[in-house]
């Protein structure tokens, strides 16, 4: 039990939750083009990954949580893994706020032919969060 609670920390609930949001908003991303009305629920998907993973940072900037890795055999590799992963980490906050001012400025217009480069932009970029949060999971159990 107590080997239970020790894995689950604020940090891994909150980079959980935004995994989850980052696979709903990959999902919405391809509709962009056919339905205006998805635009006000991927904003508000891409506002709330954003203060997901700014509570992540915060929570590991305060000194509340242990180092994120591990001890023992894999020891080195994991300290190695864990710079890259906070490098990486980066990724999907500048790329999240990308999009949704992107989506912001833009609004119901994103629909329009002449928005095609943004829709695109708006779709890689959550793409792009997406893998980045997968690898940084993968990552992690090492």
């Amino acid at each position: 039990m107590s080997l239970t609670l020790a894995l689950i920390d604020a940090e891994s609930i909150l980079f959980a939750a935004a995994l989850i949001l980052y696979g709903s908003a990959f999902t919405l991303s391809f509709l962009l083009s056919k339905k205006v009305r998805v635009v006000r629920g991927l904003e508000t998907i891409l506002l709330l990954i954003l203060f997901l993973l700014l509570g992540a940072i915060a929570i590991e900037f305060s000194s509340a949580v242990s180092p994120a890795y591990t001890f023992g055999e894999v020891a080195e590799l994991s300290a190695l893994l864990s710079t890259h992963r906070w490098l990486l980490f980066q990724l999907p906050v500048l790329l999240t706020l990308m999009s949704l001012i992107i989506l912001v400025v833009y609004r119901d217009k994103i629909a329009d032919a002449h928005a095609r480069v943004y829709r695109a932009a708006v779709s890689v970029s959550i793409a792009v969060s997406f893998g980045a949060m997968i690898m940084i999971a993968f990552e992690s159990f090492v």
